[in-house]
């Protein structure tokens, strides 16, 4: 029998490796010799636990930060050419709350710690 934690951990796996090409969840469960009809039980009980997680606004930079060496930030380039590290965030807390956020920035990131931090 699987537990929640491997049908999550199998759940991740299939999203990261499975689902970019193009595989079915259940081509996927099938080559993992993992019952469709068992986790598909276990992710309609557990969907509606997840909440996605939308953050608003700019980050502020510590003065400290700014006149650390006596220059100025330098502006983020926000140009075509470039191809920013984007992050996938998927928090677990023990009461059960799942969070779940992809396309992240870092600053993004540092954001929604921050709002998490206030939240404790």
């Amino acid at each position: 029998m699987y537990s929640s934690e491997d049908l999550e951990r199998f759940y991740f796996q299939y999203q990261t490796e499975a689902l970019p090409h193009g595989e079915s969840l259940q081509s996927f469960c099938l080559k993992n010799k993992v019952s469709y009809n068992i986790f598909q039980k276990w992710f309609k009980d557990t969907r509606k636990k997840v909440v996605e997680v939308q953050v608003d606004g700019a980050p502020e930079i510590a003065h400290e930060e700014k006149t650390k060496t006596g220059e100025q930030p330098k502006p983020v380039s926000r140009s075509s050419d470039e191809n920013p590290v984007r992050i996938w965030i998927d928090i677990r807390i023990s009461n059960g709350l799942h969070l779940s956020q992809k396309n992240l920035s870092y600053q993004d990131l540092v954001r929604m710690i921050e709002k998490l931090e206030g939240l404790c």
